[in-house]
């Protein structure tokens, strides 16, 4: 008996590792398990660089904000290879700050690839592409541009844009652009209203077309004609949060300004 005494805790120690073994699985298992889960789920939701309507997909998005409902204001902001990416991203961010429904549609390029090159190399993803939208069926409250170069050149030489645009000014409904675009889209195309602004070196573009001349104030609303206009990168958190002001009110225009720690220098009038 003395001699056996290391055969219970021996006995017993083999019972618990053969427990372990039929309850915890083997490495293998789990790396197989964790790889066809991955391998899955990547089929199914591709990686996206920037999500189109925020930076996930639309279905996900309302875990970051809140959910959109029939009433809600909708914009389009739309994209090009050699969009500016802080302005994009700055007025997408604000605006779905505001609670606005946002859809970010590529201009020009393959319809079949959504992925924008921006000006400073980074890739966004948009959700649509704009030559696939339906104006007729699918109507915003606002339309967006923002700027960088070549993007707003890929807006002008868009004629559904264009001409999207012209019609939204025949009806009086809002558009706004920042940075080139006013230049580069609304000028050409008799799109600018009394009173504008745009990247200062280009103002000379959009003078002759104004009885004033080029504005200097960072972001310019002209009520009347329902048009809105900015400058750049640096102003593009006031331009979007003067864009929440128009479609959700004051109100909130000032409580997405808080949270994005700016002052709000004027409210929604013309500069």
């Amino acid at each position: 008996a003395t001699r056996a005494w290391w055969l219970p805790p021996f006995l017993l120690t083999c019972l618990l590792m053969l427990i372990l073994h039929l309850l915890v699985p083997s490495r293998a298992f789990l790396n197989s398990r964790l790889g066809n889960s991955l391998r899955s789920r990547s089929a199914v939701c591709p990686p996206r660089f920037f999500g189109s309507s925020s930076l996930m997909s639309k279905r996900t998005r309302g875990l970051t904000r809140v959910q959109a409902n029939a009433n809600s204001k909708t914009v389009m902001v739309c994209i090009a290879d050699g969009s500016e990416e802080v302005e994009t991203s700055g007025i997408f961010d604000t605006l779905i700050r505001g609670g606005v429904d946002v859809t970010l549609a590529k201009v020009g390029g393959d319809k079949a690839n959504l992925i924008c090159k921006m000006s400073r190399g980074m890739s966004f993803v948009a959700e649509r592409h704009f030559e696939e939208l339906s104006p007729a069926n699918e109507k915003f409250d606002m339309v967006v541009l923002p700027g960088g170069l070549p993007g707003a050149q890929a807006f002008s030489e868009s004629e559904k844009l264009v001409s999207e645009l012209q019609q939204r000014k025949e009806a009086g409904e809002w558009y706004a652009a920042i940075c080139a675009s006013p230049a580069v889209v609304f000028a050409p195309n008799g799109l600018l209203p009394e009173k504008a602004t745009c990247f200062p070196a280009l103002h000379e573009k959009i003078s002759s077309h104004l009885s004033d001349g080029a504005s200097t104030s960072r972001v310019v609303v002209d009520p009347a004609k329902k048009v809105v206009t900015s400058q750049g990168p640096g102003t593009t958190l006031e331009f979007a949060v003067e864009l929440v002001s128009i479609l959700m009110g004051d109100d909130k225009a000032d409580e997405v300004a808080k949270g994005l720690l700016i002052e709000r220098t004027g409210k929604s009038t013309s500069g």
